[in-house]
């Protein structure tokens, strides 16, 4: 498969991630490197499909063991596959880059063997960009649950967000949906990013230290996929602010019942009405935001 062909498809498998603003961010141009960052953020405009304008926003891969049922990635769904390798990642960040195209790199994946395997692949992409090309430009990368500590360190030494979505804010409704995951897990891997980001912290206070995801860490949540309530939506988002410093939960509403052949409620009512009602974060009778729309549980 040519290369033009897998970005089509990892595109394309990438736009349900609402969680890709870069807000936060500071780092200067590297001497003799390419890029750079500052602290009014890249881009917060995002096309009608969820897309950031400004971040080349991909997959590593579509492949995926688990069998999430609102992740149109799942296992069981007949759907094309496609897998870059880390230099084809580097390549085109680059390409794009200097073609003006983008100002960063926002790159998940599906799991493929094993959380830990998928993470290395994911930090390699990274570390080659910031160390090999001295790429000054915005990472974030999505962090993939019960990976090993190692691994989110290394993650965090050269992104500038990480992110670990927490996917449905009721457990049983996680459990039945996605069977493979857990809350647990999911808030373990969190409580980790935060943990290094405050030890990072603490020590450029004493001497200049590496910084650890400058720009924070934040999470999605998918509204509607599940049988979760409003309540329960803005009592999980308030909790993670406060126990792992999170700089925004997003809320994804985009209707994946058009697009995900599973056994999900029906989102053609319920999400519309949903995504008009939430703005920030905040449900409001009568706000005018359009269906589909993503939107974040705050701004941290």
């Amino acid at each position: 498969m040519d290369r033009a062909r897998k970005l089509q498809i990892l595109a394309d498998s990438a736009k349900y991630d609402a969680s890709c603003a870069s807000s936060g961010a500071r780092r200067a141009a590297v001497p003799g490197g390419i890029g750079s960052s500052d602290g009014t953020g890249i881009c917060h405009s995002y096309t009608p499909d969820g897309r950031c304008v400004s971040l080349l926003k991909i997959l590593l891969t579509n492949f995926c063991v688990f069998d999430c049922q609102y992740c149109v990635n799942r296992v069981s769904n007949d759907l094309p596959r496609a897998r870059f390798s880390v230099g084809e990642v580097v390549d085109l960040t680059l390409d794009f880059y200097r073609r003006n195209y983008i100002e960063g790199l926002f790159l998940s994946s599906g799991i493929v063997q094993s959380a830990d395997y998928t993470m290395e692949q994911m930090a390699a992409v990274a570390r080659t960009l910031r160390e090999t090309h001295r790429f000054g430009g915005y990472i974030h990368l999505k962090v993939i649950p019960g990976a090993s500590t190692l691994l989110i360190e290394e993650a965090g030494r050269w992104a500038d967000r990480v992110s670990a979505n927490i996917e449905l804010a009721v457990e049983r409704e996680l459990i039945r949906l996605a069977p493979e995951k857990r809350h647990g897990v999911i808030e373990t891997t969190m409580s980790t990013i935060r943990e290094r980001r405050d030890a990072a912290d603490a020590d450029r206070a004493t001497r200049d230290a590496p910084r650890f995801a400058p720009a924070g860490q934040s999470t999605q949540l998918i509204v509607g996929a599940g049988l979760d309530r409003d309540a329960d939506i803005l009592t999980l988002s308030s909790r993670l602010y406060r126990s792992h410093k999170l700089r925004r939960v997003y809320c994804a509403l985009e209707p994946l019942v058009a697009v995900v052949d599973c056994d999900l409620p029906s989102l053609r009512g319920p999400a519309r009405r949903r995504s008009r009602a939430w703005r920030g974060g905040v449900p409001r009778a009568g706000s005018g935001s359009a269906p589909g729309a993503q939107h974040s549980a705050g701004d941290r």
